[in-house]
């Protein structure tokens, strides 16, 4: 699926259901997430690596990601914060040593898209420079509420850009909303309920998929609490999203699961596309399946089932 609730939308078929995020410093827990079955492996260098280990971590994805087979995996990497003093080493480090194994560079706290398109400059010089045959993807993270209020502009600010992510713990932090200790959505509900990211989830999704990128959730932060995390990839499914981050190998199952269509969705969208199809064949304007009126939506969701579950068997053909 590639709009309703598909993987990596218009510009790459990338599935994207659960993306792991694991700090490139920690090789055990690097090795572990390679063996799991997410869909994306994201190599961190920002937040769960110490100032003091940002070199260290830096150099392990550099050997990570050059020691697995090109496309064998979708791996990304997030680099620091662009007004950190460690985001432009990353950014040269990654890109020349690493452009040709790594598919997007995940820019944390965007609060504006300068900070996508001046990205965008410097790798095409890179990727001219090294003589690369592909283009780096680059995701946005949205953690603020100056990046929420631009996150239009934000959508639209590269052809690079593939997704937007949304970043719940600094998000809550800069509208200084109470929170319980749990960075990730799930924290306190019985107090402040999740409906109050709502919006800010709705928003991002619809920038996301005007612009024709993938919408991905925050992870949940209570990786003991399996049924809390269902009902939370349910929402963010049901706003629009593609998929969300998570935080603990036994996430990965009720994520992928969760974004993945029921098998009795897939072969109603065949239904309709053959309808489709045999109908415009005909020359018919109007078609109708099951007595029911079949109109230009109902298509767009049927080609976003069959996309993402197309997907999935191509994921599951591969190991």
């Amino acid at each position: 699926m590639k709009e309703a609730f598909g993987p990596r939308s218009d510009r790459s078929g990338r599935l994207c259901r659960s993306i792991i995020s694991v700090p490139s410093h920690r090789e055990k827990m690097v090795n572990k997430a390679l063996s799991l079955g997410a869909d994306v492996i994201m190599l961190d260098l920002e937040d769960s690596v110490p100032v003091e280990q940002k070199d260290e971590a830096r150099e392990r994805a550099l050997s990570i990601l050059r020691a697995l087979e090109p496309g064998s995996r979708l791996l990304s990497c997030r680099i620091n914060a662009m007004d950190s003093p460690f985001a432009y080493r990353d950014i040269v480090e990654i890109a020349e040593k690493a452009g040709e194994f790594v598919d997007t560079l995940v820019i944390p706290k965007v609060n504006d898209p300068a900070e996508v398109k001046a990205l965008d400059y410097f790798l095409t010089q890179i990727e001219l420079r090294m003589g690369f045959k592909r283009r780096i993807g680059l995701e946005a993270s949205i953690e603020t509420a100056a990046g929420m209020m631009r996150v239009s502009q934000i959508a639209f600010s590269s052809p690079r850009l593939q997704a937007l992510v949304f970043g719940i713990a600094d998000y809550s932090a800069s509208l200084t909303m109470p929170g319980g200790g749990i960075s990730g959505h799930g924290e306190r509900m019985d107090r402040y309920p999740a409906e109050r990211f709502y919006f800010p989830l709705s928003r991002m999704a619809m920038a996301a998929k005007a612009a024709g990128i993938a919408a991905i959730d925050a992870p949940y932060g209570d990786y003991k609490d399996p049924e809390g995390l269902r009902d939370s990839c349910l929402t963010s499914a049901g706003l629009g999203y593609d998929g969300k981050w998570v935080i603990h190998p036994d996430q990965i199952s009720v994520v992928n699961e969760t974004f993945t269509p029921l098998e009795e969705d897939y072969r109603r969208s065949m239904r309709i596309l053959e309808a489709y199809e045999q109908g415009r064949a005909a020359g018919v304007g109007a078609i109708a399946l099951d007595g029911k009126m079949v109109d230009a939506a109902s298509i767009r969701v049927a080609r976003v089932v069959r996309q993402r579950w197309e997907a999935i068997e191509r994921k599951a053909e591969k190991g």
